[in-house]
């Protein structure tokens, strides 16, 4: 075999290797987006087991639930929140999300016996909880996150209050 085939035949391999590492990239990038979208991605939240920062109004065992006041998922959930027969069970932390000040009217869409955390601290909290996204959910028992995800459904709020409270809210 002479050097030109033996270069043709190198090129062709180092051809289809490239291919292959693209696919795989592509196929990695896709997991990667099905897993964000299913609210597993370790990205957002503390890891599960780690110890959850305390701030005023919360509970040893709580959920914890992080909204953006100019996000409509976030006005969604929280309208399942103030529909829950026990809407005191959530910590609830709004921080504004691309409009100033849009965490003081996200307020008004839960009850007045919800624990509400709003402003500045709501932004500090967030930051502790290592939270970018929203609607977010945390479910701590004992001082330690049990679980965490991305909220999309009423089901997703009784699987934290079960993980924090070992039972889903009354009246579901």
């Amino acid at each position: 075999m002479g050097y030109t085939a033996l270069l043709v035949v190198s090129s062709v391999w180092l051809l289809l290797l490239t291919l292959g590492l693209l696919v795989v990239r592509r196929e990695l990038s896709i997991l990667q987006d099905r897993v964000a979208v299913s609210g597993a991605a370790p990205a957002d939240g503390l890891a599960v087991g780690a110890l959850a920062p305390q701030f005023p109004g919360m509970r040893p065992d709580d959920v914890v639930l992080f909204f953006f006041g100019d996000c409509e998922p976030c006005h969604e959930v929280a309208t399942e929140v103030a529909r829950s027969a026990d809407p005191g069970g959530f910590a609830c932390v709004v921080s504004d999300g691309t409009m100033a000040g849009s965490s003081a009217g996200f307020r008004r869409i839960l009850p007045q016996d919800a624990r509400v955390l709003t402003g500045d601290e709501a932004g500090a909290v967030r930051e502790r909880y290592k939270v970018h996204s929203g609607p977010f959910g945390v479910a701590v028992s004992g001082g330690l996150v049990v679980a965490k995800g991305v909220l999309r459904y009423a089901d997703d709020l009784e699987h934290l209050h079960r993980s924090a409270y070992g039972a889903a809210p009354a009246g579901r």
